[in-house]
C-alpha cells in the first residue's frame, strides 16, 4: 500500500515542489531524498529515464539540473548507446540550449557514459557523429563529452585521438562561439596527452579558429609553443581576410 501511495503523486510535480525556493547547493540532497521517497529504485530503469527526460525538458533550470543528477548519479549503470536517440530529441526540441546546462549535460551524462567500460566504444562513435548535427548545442555537447577522456588520449580508448580530431575538424568550420569554444576546450584537454598532434592540428586549421578558440587550445602547451602558434594564427587569419 505504501508503494502505491508514493506512486500516486506525480514525481515531476513532487520534485518541483521540493525544489521551490531551494538553492542549488541543496539540489543533490533534494533529488536523492525525492528518489527514495518516490520509491523509484523499485521500478524499471526505463520509467526513471522517462522521468529524467521530462525534468530536462522542463523550462526551469533547477529541474533540468535535477534531471541531469538523476541520469548521472542514479541511472548511470542503466545508460546505453540506445539512449542517445532520446537525448538528441532534447536538442531538437530546444530543451538543451543554454551553455551552462549543455556543458553540465555533456560532462556529467555523456561523459559518464564514455567513462564506463561497457558499451563506450559504441557511445563514442555515436557522439562523434554528432559533429554533423544541425544544432550547435548538440555539437558542443559532443565536444564537451570527449573532454572527459581527452587528457588520457588513446590510453583511455583506442583511436580516441583520431576520433577527437575528426570531430574538431568538422566543428571548427562553424563561426558560432558555442562551437569555437568547444573545440578550443577539447583540444586543450587532448594536448595533455598528444601535444605534438594538437599542435599540428592547430597549424593546419588556424585560419578557421577564433581568437578565443586558439587561446583555449594552446593553454596547456609550453609557453614557447604557445607564442609560435599564436604567430601562426595571426598570419593565417590576416591572409584569410
Amino acid at each position: 500500500m505504501a508503494a502505491k501511495a508514493r506512486l500516486a503523486l506525480d514525481p515531476v510535480a513532487d520534485l518541483s515542489r521540493r525544489l521551490a525556493g531551494r538553492g542549488r547547493r541543496t539540489l543533490h540532497a533534494c533529488v536523492h531524498a525525492w528518489w527514495q521517497d518516490q520509491g523509484l529504485t523499485e521500478h524499471p530503469a526505463e520509467v526513471a529515464k522517462r522521468i529524467a527526460l521530462a525534468l530536462v525538458e522542463s523550462d526551469a533550470a533547477d529541474r533540468k539540473l535535477a534531471g541531469i543528477v538523476v541520469l548521472q548519479e542514479l541511472l548511470a549503470d542503466h545508460l546505453r548507446a540506445s539512449d542517445l536517440a532520446a537525448f538528441e530529441s532534447l536538442f531538437a526540441s530546444g530543451a538543451l540550449a543554454d551553455d551552462a546546462i549543455v556543458d553540465s549535460f555533456g560532462v556529467k551524462v555523456l561523459g559518464t557514459m564514455l567513462s564506463r567500460v561497457r558499451g563506450r566504444v559504441e557511445v563514442a562513435r555515436a557522439l562523434a557523429g554528432w559533429r554533423n548535427a544541425d544544432s550547435m548545442w548538440q555539437r558542443r555537447a559532443a565536444c564537451v563529452a570527449f573532454t572527459v577522456l581527452a587528457p588520457q588520449g588513446d590510453a583511455a580508448l583506442p583511436g580516441l585521438a583520431h576520433m577527437i580530431f575528426m570531430v574538431c575538424s568538422t566543428v571548427v568550420w562553424s563561426p558560432e562561439r558555442v562551437d569555437q569554444t568547444a573545440v578550443g576546450w577539447l583540444l586543450r584537454q587532448l594536448s595533455r596527452a598528444e601535444p605534438a598532434l594538437v599542435e599540428a592540428f592547430i597549424r593546419r586549421h588556424a585560419r578557421f579558429m577564433s581568437r578565443e578558440c586558439l587561446r583555449q587550445a594552446v593553454e596547456a602547451l609550453p609557453p614557447a609553443r604557445q607564442l609560435d602558434l599564436r604567430a601562426r594564427w595571426q598570419r593565417a587569419t590576416t591572409l584569410a581576410r
